[in-house]
């Protein structure tokens, strides 16, 4: 089985979660690759009351609704909780 990073909690763990940046903010976020919520705060918990959708985060800087404006990184590797 090959690794994966850290799937997302609000697609019921379909999506991966990646690093992404807004490209003309510089915002750090994560976002999930397929259900479209991003977690605009990266340093709190990746839980789904803290999410919101990558077009409402675009909108709150005056972007249009395009994936173009998201720079995405590195896969948020998954959590160690032990």
């Amino acid at each position: 089985m090959r690794a994966h990073g850290m799937q997302c909690p609000t697609c019921d763990k379909y999506g991966d979660l990646v690093h992404a940046t807004v490209r003309k903010t510089g915002q750090q976020v994560i976002v999930c690759t397929e259900c479209d919520f991003v977690w605009p705060h990266p340093q709190q918990d990746i839980h789904p009351a803290h999410a919101t959708d990558v077009a409402s985060l675009l909108a709150q800087s005056g972007l249009d609704d395009d994936w173009d404006e998201l720079e995405l990184g590195a896969r948020v590797p998954p959590s160690s909780t032990a």
